[in-house]
């Protein structure tokens, strides 16, 4: 088995990377879906409210509220991170097990934070997706909820582009076509059948 991460900053693209691997038949854990669902479990729920009550509304956590508490306070950012990453990695796991029993070949987990958060001794192959900046910048302050002061915190919790590009294995830049990434999309799978699969045990090891 073949355990690709794919990862970007805000706005680069990643989400259509992800989209087009699962048109090609390539299953990928994508780690903010995940994330979203946590946010609708009433424990989840329960734990937010206590500590940061005005993020939570007729027992809905507003995560633009959410996200103006967490980063203007790095104890809170940090709590929120402990409480949802241990979950995440909890799901990762029983994931990936059940990929391994269903015998695939690749499995893809789409991880913002890769280089930020995450161990990179999971992956057989780190695929980074990145675009021009003034592209980056429209797409995200399109995005419903986000504004410049949003988008720059963001950037500032993020490992820049550059040294992004400069630690991964492979790069696809999104802002030359949907056509284009689809493509690259397709060489990677096609060339990752020529190499060597890492045995599931040293696999388990590292999730």
């Amino acid at each position: 088995m073949i355990i690709l991460g794919l990862t970007g900053s805000v706005g680069m693209g990643k989400t259509e990377a992800g989209k087009y691997f699962i048109k090609n038949k390539i299953d990928v854990f994508d780690c903010d879906k995940e994330i979203a669902i946590f946010y609708k479990r009433n424990d989840i729920i329960i734990k937010i409210k206590k500590i940061f009550p005005s993020a939570v509304y007729n027992n809905k956590v507003d995560k633009n509220a959410l996200a103006n508490i967490v980063f203007n306070d790095k104890k809170k950012l940090n709590f929120l991170e402990e409480l949802i990453y241990k979950k995440l990695q909890a799901k990762q796991s029983f994931w990936l097990r059940k990929k391994i029993r269903e015998k695939k070949k690749l499995l893809v987990f789409d991880v913002p934070l890769l280089f930020e958060k995450d161990n990179i001794k999971k992956y057989d192959i780190v695929l980074v997706i990145s675009c021009n900046k003034a592209i980056q910048r429209r797409r995200v302050l399109k995005r419903q909820g986000w504004n410049e002061e949003r988008y720059e915190k963001i950037l500032r919790e993020q490992i820049s582009d550059y040294i992004k590009q400069s630690l991964a294995d492979i790069i696809i830049k999104s802002d030359r076509g949907k056509r284009y990434l689809n493509q690259e999309i397709i060489k990677i799978i096609k060339e990752v059948k020529n190499k060597r699969n890492r045995k599931t045990n040293e696999i388990l090891k590292e999730f």
